[in-house]
């Protein structure tokens, strides 16, 4: 009995471990680039949090509109997080693993339960691309900003109600609509896009035992609370005024149709494809499977495809209102990675309905070998191209890390950036929010609320006793540069901390005297010379560059200083080179 057990534990063993694997890859590519700072529609909430810690928060303040969404639920869970844990948003991103991870579990309960158990090879193989979906680095954008709840929120309320109304067969059928009812509600109290659940559900609601009187009245009560639902939502709406015009898409209807089949296309990715014509394919596999749906209305296949249709209906409603709504931005704004949390939904659909659609043709695997061969073949190209794109998605990762660790630091030294610089484009502060002046506001609030702190005292160590990087152009060589006002002034070099694997992501510039900070620039140009000459590896990326406008420097001469900070200490420490200026009006 054991031998023949055997064979079966290892495969069980090595699913498991494969299914492992991208939430494993995810889990590291969160825990490595997510940074813990507030960043652009995060800094929204300190008035809320604000008002909950004074004790005058009401229920409008959690319905009020942000942007054209009412978020009323996800400002619950970003409440719970923020005076849990003094607003650890890194807290916001884990959340949001574990709302993915919840939904692949749902996705593969609904895929069992519909699924034909003579042919597991067929069904493990869609089920791993779908994990690889799920977890694919492609979203890095949701993945590393905990503000994106919302959106995996509304995917988690989606597929639960899905898996309400198809799964748990022995709950009476009006139960499980109320149930799934309730997600629907949640969803459209989260993003706009919530509401389209209730239209989506309509081929599950439908696909419920009973006769046709029971259907309709069921459909029937469905489409009331869907009105009452968007009524309420409604209420005291306003349009943003910065958005597009909806009647872009009649004006303009080629713009508006490659908009629409990008993002769809770009749910695999755009390193390989061209977005529009994977849009193309993936919408004609969609309307394939909805014409044989409609046509064998009563099969055995409609009835297992009713809830994947669902899913696959809610994301082409997504793309249509999104595509009315940001068309006339451009089609560039089509690729915006946050979307493809929800368009992977219409892959993860296309890719079980023809699961199905297999096995109803094809139900004799012995005759029909090279068929299924041909599909699995298919199917490891598309985990291949899965997996490709979310390794390439990385870069990008790094590229945000380095951006919000670097508006990290310089949240934390705010106090000593000068307030007249604001609009200088080497003012790092950009990394979070694009007004600098309402984030000094709001990071009072944000020590007010004991979520930050942020240190009034720092000292400059001028003479350090270890080398801490240069200023190597222009050079120190005792010459004074003159400059006019309306000059730029081009300055190069490198930074490092010598007692720290933490490299500084800011060099900090002053001038004269002064302490406080008239400009910064990114530490993150190779510089093998100097990894080779201080013989690490971790100096390899210690070059910088910044371009100065003089208009924030007074007339007269002056010495312009480098420094990093050394977060550990709290000190900051100064570069070696003072090049000299003069600057004239």
């Amino acid at each position: 009995m054991l031998n023949k057990a055997l064979p079966s534990q290892k495969i069980n063993v090595l699913l498991l471990v494969i299914y492992s694997l991208p939430v494993i890859l995810l889990f590291w590519f969160v825990s490595t680039f997510s940074v813990n700072v507030p960043f652009w529609d995060d800094w929204e909430l300190l008035k809320l949090f604000e008002k909950i810690d004074s004790g005058i928060a009401n229920f409008q303040d959690f319905t009020d509109q942000h942007n054209e969404h009412r978020i009323f639920f996800p400002k619950i869970i970003f409440a719970i997080i923020a005076f849990s844990s003094n607003w650890n948003i890194k807290l916001e991103t884990y959340f949001n693993l574990l709302l993915a991870l919840v939904n692949f579990v749902l996705l593969y309960k609904i895929a069992i339960h519909n699924s034909e158990q003579s042919n597991k090879k067929l069904f493990n193989l869609v089920n791993v691309a779908i994990c690889i979906l799920t977890f694919s680095l492609t979203q890095y954008e949701n993945w590393l900003w905990g503000f994106q709840i919302s959106w995996f929120l509304i995917n988690t309320c989606l597929i639960m109600a899905v898996f309400i109304i198809t799964v748990p067969k022995t709950l009476p059928p009006n139960l499980r609509i109320f149930l799934a009812s309730l997600c629907c509600f949640i969803a459209s109290f989260s993003l706009a896009h919530g509401l389209l659940c209730w239209l989506a559900m309509l081929p599950s609601i439908y696909s419920i035992e009973g006769n046709n009187k029971d259907k309709r009245t069921r459909i029937l009560v469905w489409i009331v609370l869907f009105i009452i639902c968007v009524t309420l939502y409604f209420i005291d709406y306003e349009k943003p005024s910065k958005h597009p015009s909806i009647i872009f898409v009649l004006q303009q209807p080629l713009i508006a149709a490659e908009y629409f089949f990008t993002i769809i296309g770009y749910s695999f990715g755009k390193r390989i494809f061209n977005p529009v014509f994977t849009g193309l394919i993936i919408f004609f596999a969609f309307a394939f499977f909805n014409i044989h749906f409609l046509k064998n209305y009563r099969s055995d296949f409609s009835n297992k495809a009713a809830p994947w249709l669902s899913l696959a209906w809610f994301a082409i409603l997504f793309a249509l209102m999104t595509t009315v709504g940001r068309a006339g931005f451009g089609v560039a704004q089509a690729t915006s990675s946050r979307y493809v949390t929800v368009l992977i939904l219409l892959v993860i659909s296309c890719l079980q309905l023809w699961r199905l659609w297999i096995l109803d043709k094809w139900q004799d695997r012995s005759k029909n070998t090279y068929i299924f061969s041909g599909v699995r073949l298919c199917l490891g190209f598309l985990i291949a191209l899965f997996i490709f794109d979310s390794t390439n998605s990385i870069a990008e990762g790094k590229i945000l890390y380095t951006q919000r660790n670097s508006g990290e630091k310089c949240l934390e030294i705010i106090n000593f950036l000068d307030q007249s610089n604001s609009n200088s484009p080497g003012n790092c502060l950009s990394f979070l929010f694009p007004d600098e002046l309402q984030i000094r506001k709001l990071s009072k609030t944000l020590q007010t609320l004991e979520f930050r702190d942020f240190p009034q005292t720092i000292p400059f160590i001028a003479k350090p006793e270890k080398l801490y990087g240069h200023i190597d152009v222009p050079p120190t060589t005792g010459q004074t540069l003159n400059l006019r006002k309306s000059d730029t002034l081009k300055l190069f070099g490198w930074a490092i901390l010598p007692e720290s694997r933490e490299q500084p992501p800011l060099v900090l510039l002053s001038y004269g005297n002064n302490q406080s900070f008239f400009s910064t620039g990114l530490v993150n140009l190779n510089r093998p010379d100097v990894a080779t000459a201080l013989n690490s590896s971790l100096y390899n990326t210690s070059g910088w560059e910044v371009n100065i406008s003089l208009n924030s420097i007074p007339p007269g001469e002056t010495v312009i200083k480098g420094w990093v900070y050394d977060r550990k200490r709290q000190e900051f420490i100064q570069l070696i080179g003072e090049p000299k200026i003069k600057v004239v009006e």
